[in-house]
């Protein structure tokens, strides 16, 4: 069997595509947070105040990134920082999901994730209020999606969140 030039040509740039996209995906946490993640596994409250405070984190990132003088990184950045913040909020509302199933009692972190949440939409919406501004227009194309992606994801984790507290508070009360 003759193997063709072109073929191999042809075979050589998608692999060097394909290992280009995947070299670009990182990880949204720090390797500490991931560690620090790994410890809490087993304990829901303690793992869900730590995505919260990572969520908040990298809203305060975002903010702060909004607020610097103009760059031709910035909205980069803020893209960055924006498909961070959501990949937490996303795995936020995993395990929400994740502990719920198993019957695990979440009343106590519900109530922080949907007080943050919260928080979170309506910075969200200030820093969108802020983006939309016109003087600012050539950046906010840059992350537009992206924070459009971020609330989406913030108001459906907090649906969710909200709807399990209720959830969970009417499981316990049928059984006191």
């Amino acid at each position: 069997m003759k193997i063709r030039p072109r073929f191999v040509l042809a075979f050589l740039c998608m692999s060097l595509i394909v290992a280009s996209a995947w070299a670009q995906h990182r990880d949204p946490l720090t390797d500490k947070e991931s560690d620090d993640l790994r410890e809490v596994a087993q304990e829901p409250l303690k793992r869900m105040k730590l995505l919260v405070k990572y969520a908040t984190e990298r809203l305060d990132t975002i903010e702060r990134v909004q607020t610097e003088p103009k760059s031709g990184d910035r909205g980069k950045k803020m893209h960055d920082a924006l498909e961070d913040f959501r990949s937490i909020v996303d795995e936020l509302d995993d395990n929400v999901d994740d502990y719920s199933s198993k019957s695990s009692d979440l009343r106590k972190a519900l109530n922080e994730v949907v007080t943050a949440e919260t928080q979170f939409v309506s910075r969200l919406q200030g820093i969108k209020s802020v983006a939309e501004d016109p003087k600012n227009a050539d950046i906010y194309k840059l992350y537009s999606f992206a924070l459009q992606d971020a609330i989406e994801a913030v108001s459906l984790s907090l649906d969710d969140a909200k709807k399990t507290l209720e959830e969970q508070n009417a499981a316990l009360s049928k059984k006191k």
